[in-house]
C-alpha cells in the first residue's frame, strides 16, 4: 500500500541518517534535507486522495438516500391526487409520472406476442449509476408538474407532500448530479497525482523524481560512498519497495 512505501521510506530515511560517517550523496534531492521534505510530499499527496474521496462519499451517500424518500414522497402525492375525484382527468398523467419518478415498470401486456414478430430488447432496470439519477431527476421533474395542474392541491396538503418541498427534492437531486461528476473526478486527478509522485519513471511536471526513482538511486549512493559489502549498504539494500 502507499502507507506502506511510505513507512519503508521513512526506514531508509532513518538509515541513511544513522550513517557515519554522514552520508553526502552526489544528488541534492537524495540527501537528507531533501528526503525528509519528500516524505510530506508522499503524506500530502495520500490526504489529498483522502479528502477527495470524503468529498464524493458525502456527496454520495445522502444523493442514495434521496432515492427512498423521493420514491416514498411521490407514493404520497398519488394517494393525495386519487384521493380527491376533483382531480381525476390529472389522475392519469400524476400516476404515469409518478410510476416513472419510483422506478415501476408498467404492467406487462396480457396480449401474446405474434411468434413472427422480431423480440423486443429487454428493457434495463434503473441503475444507480450516473445516468440513472439523472433520470429521476427528470422523472421527478414531470411529476411535480403534473401534480402542479390539480388546482388548490397544496391546500391543506402535509409539508413532506407540498409543491415546494417536492421541488426542494428535485433541486438537491440536481444540485448533487452537477457535483458529483465534478467530485469523481477531483479525486480520479488527486489519484493520479499521487501514482505519479509514487512510481513515475519520468520526472514529475516539477522536475523532481518520483519515490521509486529515488529509491533505487538512494542505494546506488550508498553503495558508492560506502562499498557494497559494508554494513551501511545491507541496511538500505534490505529495504524493498
Amino acid at each position: 500500500s502507499f502507507a506502506d512505501r511510505i513507512g519503508k521510506f521513512v526506514l531508509m530515511k532513518e538509515a541513511c541518517e544513522s550513517m557515519s560517517p554522514a552520508f553526502e550523496p552526489a544528488a541534492a534531492d537524495i540527501a537528507i534535507p531533501a528526503l525528509v521534505s519528500f516524505i510530506t510530499t508522499l503524506h500530502t499527496c495520500c490526504t489529498n486522495v483522502t479528502s477527495a474521496a470524503t468529498d464524493l462519499k458525502n456527496l454520495t451517500g445522502p444523493r442514495a438516500a434521496s432515492i427512498k424518500v423521493i420514491t416514498e414522497r411521490a407514493t404520497r402525492a398519488l394517494s393525495r391526487v386519487k384521493s380527491n375525484r376533483a382531480w381525476a382527468s390529472q389522475l392519469p398523467a400524476v400516476k404515469t409520472a409518478a410510476d416513472k419518478a419510483r422506478g415501476v415498470k408498467p404492467p406487462k401486456s396480457a396480449v401474446t406476442p405474434s411468434p413472427a414478430a422480431p423480440k423486443a430488447p429487454a428493457q434495463k432496470a434503473r441503475g444507480h449509476g450516473g445516468s440513472g439519477y439523472r433520470d429521476v431527476e427528470g422523472y421527478l421533474r414531470d411529476f411535480i408538474a403534473a401534480v402542479a395542474q390539480c388546482q388548490g392541491y397544496d391546500t391543506g396538503a402535509p409539508v413532506e407532500i407540498s409543491l415546494l418541498t417536492l421541488r426542494s427534492l428535485h433541486d438537491a437531486l440536481k444540485t448533487a448530479n452537477i457535483a458529483v461528476p465534478e467530485k469523481a473526478i477531483m479525486l480520479q486527478e488527486a489519484q493520479a497525482d499521487r501514482l505519479k509522485v509514487f512510481v513515475s519513471k519520468k520526472p514529475l511536471p516539477d522536475g523532481s523524481a518520483s519515490l521509486h526513482d529515488r529509491w533505487g538511486r538512494i542505494k546506488n549512493a550508498v553503495e558508492a560512498q560506502y562499498g557494497r559489502t559494508s554494513a551501511e549498504f545491507a541496511r538500505v539494500w534490505r529495504i524493498k519497495y
